[in-house]
């Protein structure tokens, strides 16, 4: 079997230790027909790292790297000088922003006999352009344009200090129009891009472009080219047939997508699930989404709206450094994606939801854990005592760890209305990993939660007054069972606002 190219994002050394290569070059191809200016937003960890190697390796005529892909025999690999910023890479912790610029251009400037004489940023940078283009017109590749504005949003006045800098760097892209072939940006990212960008506007923005859907990411059909004998061993090791694989890597895995039809996997989980052999959150486990669970709770975002959440593309396409909308920063981090889209005379508009499994169910954890003021371990073991507690029906132990809970969170932050404990709950069962639904519709009216677990489909009716019997009641009345697979439970429970609690409840077979 090949190599799987874990954590490697430079596309020569991939080829040349022969990695395992999911090919996009296909999708590559019109970039370098028609030239400009093209950005790309992606989450973290889907490759774009690897994708502006590829560019390089073809703008720098490396053609022997090409063999069997579908570039091969479909470009001319005419080289070109390639100035390529790489954010993760430049320093700006220990530098200034500017400075740290300064030196990787210099650095670049080196590889093709070139000795800038320029001190700053966007001098250097212009100098380095007009130099390069005496041998060819000039390719410019940057990678992270955000990062040295995402790692300081909580941050103001670095943050804006940053962005200054780049705008003045970014500005100079479109007066260099003449000595520049390709021009191709990347980031997670759409944060302050109008500012950094106003002057840029011939720039492509190919971020929810059909076309460019699948331009990072693997698909089914992908990863059955390149991985089969991966496949082959995991599905012996879970002793499953092939389909019944798929189907448990496609609700751990599969969802992405950025044009409501196309269904990517993230190569990172993916790559590491092969390596590993276990189903678990990857991904997730790479970053905290610290400042996501801070906007969801300033902003007071009900966490029952995340899916599906139906929005216009506004939201989508950027987002104001000062005011940051937590359901755009959450799309285009990853944490959401669109489900569907729906186009017409008025727009655009698209239902976003979590990608799969992964993400919500490490999500609703580190949610959970935000909201109750606890430390991520302490929610993986309540999160585990609530599923033991599902599992049996045993509702006394359930709504005692729930009011548990409940009582970690501050009295002054705690909101007096009938959504809060209802969302907080929904939270909770997340977490445990159950297939969680909450304002499920029916003919009759509207199921507050439906929890599936491994035996039972349990209803849940949720009153902030009356009495555990009246919820019951309703349940039965409005016929919530019918329809589901049985054995269905009913579960009537009673919240107090006032003593932050649910105080009585009762439970029986429908």
């Amino acid at each position: 079997m090949k190599t799987l190219p874990i954590g490697i994002q430079d596309f020569p050394t991939l080829r040349e230790r022969g990695h395992v290569y999911v090919d996009k070059t296909k999708l590559i191809q019109p970039l370098l027909e028609s030239g400009g200016y093209f950005f790309l937003s992606r989450p973290r960890r889907f490759g774009k790292s690897l994708l502006v190697s590829t560019l390089k390796a073809i703008y720098d005529g490396r053609k022997d790297l090409f063999a069997e892909l579908w570039l091969e025999g479909r470009c001319d690999f005419a080289v070109h000088p390639v100035i390529r910023l790489d954010f993760s890479n430049i320093n700006f912790t220990n530098l200034p922003l500017d400075q740290g610029i300064t030196e990787w251009l210099r650095i670049n400037a080196l590889e093709y006999g070139c000795v800038l004489q320029s001190l700053n940023a966007k001098d250097a940078f212009r100098e380095l352009i007009l130099e390069l283009s005496k041998q060819s017109k000039v390719v410019v590749l940057i990678d992270e344009y955000d990062k040295p504005i995402t790692d300081y949003l909580l941050e103001p006045a670095k943050r804006d200090a940053h962005t200054a800098v780049l705008r003045g760097v970014y500005g100079l892209l479109k007066p260099m129009n003449a000595y520049l072939e390709l021009v191709f940006l990347t980031g997670v990212s759409k944060i302050g891009k109008l500012s950094l960008f106003s002057d840029l506007n011939n720039l492509q923005d190919m971020s929810l472009n059909a076309k460019y859907a699948s331009i990072c990411g693997y698909s089914r059909a992908e990863i059955e080219l390149g991985f089969p004998q991966y496949l082959e061993s995991l599905a012996a090791k879970f002793d499953f047939d092939l389909e019944t694989l798929w189907q448990s890597i496609k609700h751990w895995y599969n969802g992405y997508s950025w044009d409501g039809e196309s269904r990517l996997y993230c190569p990172f989980s993916f790559l590491l699930f092969l390596e590993q052999q276990q189903f678990k959150s990857y991904w997730y486990e790479t970053g905290t989404p610290t400042l996501l669970l801070e906007l969801v709770r300033a902003k007071q975002l009900n966490p029952l709206e995340f899916e599906p959440k139906r929005i216009d593309d506004a939201p989508l396409v950027a987002t104001a450094l000062d005011d940051i909308d937590p359901i755009s920063l959450m799309f285009q981090t990853g944490y959401l994606t669109i489900d569907r889209l729906y186009s017409s005379l008025a727009g655009v508009r698209y239902d976003l939801t979590f990608p799969n499994f992964e993400v919500r169910f490490a999500f609703s954890r580190s949610l959970l854990a935000f909201h109750g003021h606890a430390v991520p371990s302490a929610v993986s073991g309540f999160a585990n005592l609530l599923q033991g507690a599902l599992e049996r029906l045993d509702w006394d132990e359930f709504l005692a760890l729930v009011n548990q809970i409940l009582a970690g969170i501050p009295y002054e932050i705690f909101r007096r209305e009938e959504a809060y404990p209802h969302s907080l709950l929904h939270i909770m069962l997340l977490a445990t990993g159950f297939r969680t639904q909450s304002q499920v519709q029916t003919s009759l009216g509207r199921i507050d939660i439906l929890l599936e677990t491994s035996t039972h489909r349990i209803v849940f009716e949720l009153k902030t007054s009356g009495t555990p019997d009246e919820a019951l009641l309703q349940i039965e009345q409005n016929q919530y069972a019918a329809g589901l697979e049985s054995p269905v439970v009913g579960v009537g429970a009673v919240f107090s606002l006032e003593r932050k609690a649910f105080v009585s409840w009762v439970a029986q077979s429908l």
